[in-house]
């Protein structure tokens, strides 16, 4: 009587096993790529962020004036350059000059009124369209850094730091620092040279 080839069930049983054991260990190797894939998207895209902020601060600041402002409000006294948390809202609020306007399509000068202020957990820029803005000037928000906790603000003059800059000063500070408090903890500070164009 001859006996038919196949597996027997210890066999079967053994297979088994070690497939799920590599199905186990490849499904758990293919969530931590997926993982860490999101990770580093999410970081790429938060280093471009704050390189966009950067930017955009340090073209802004490079480029501040001393020009008198009236508030949009129009009660308040004129302000040049302005900063700090004493007030609520904007901690930081100058005239920029070098705003491209090419082949003068725009009606405009190179002049434009800048404000960064802290909105839940977000810095928003808001450009005005005139440098006097009135009430109902238009104006364009962006937000050019989230997730934060919190912004620190100091100005350098000569060899003291101090942590407001009043609007009536007849002189610009010499260097803003910024540090920026995120959500993880993280801390990013970062100077400005003011008034430099560059």
């Amino acid at each position: 009587m001859s006996k038919s080839a196949g597996f027997t069930l210890i066999e079967m049983l053994v297979a088994l096993a070690v497939t799920s054991l590599l199905m186990v260990a490849g499904s758990t190797l293919l969530i931590q790529t997926l993982r860490s894939g999101q990770m580093v998207e999410a970081r790429t895209e938060m280093v471009r962020d704050q390189d966009t902020a950067h930017s955009l601060l340090r073209d802004d600041l490079a480029n501040a004036t001393l020009r008198l402002t009236q508030p949009p409000n129009g009660l308040d006294a004129p302000k040049a350059f302005s900063g700090g948390f004493s007030t609520l809202e904007p901690f930081l609020a100058f005239t920029r000059a070098g705003w491209i306007n090419p082949g003068h399509v725009e009606p405009r000068g190179d002049l434009q009124r800048v404000e960064y202020f802290l909105t839940d957990g977000n810095l928003v820029r808001r450009a005005w369209l005139r440098p006097d803005p009135v009430y109902n000037t238009p104006y364009a928000d962006r937000v050019i850094a989230e997730d934060l906790d919190s912004v620190g603000l100091r100005f350098l003059t000569g060899t003291s730091w101090q942590l407001d800059w009043p609007g009536q000063s007849d002189t610009l500070p010499d260097l803003v620092e910024l540090t920026f408090v995120f959500g993880e903890g993280d801390e990013l500070r970062q100077l400005f040279l003011v008034g430099g164009a560059g």
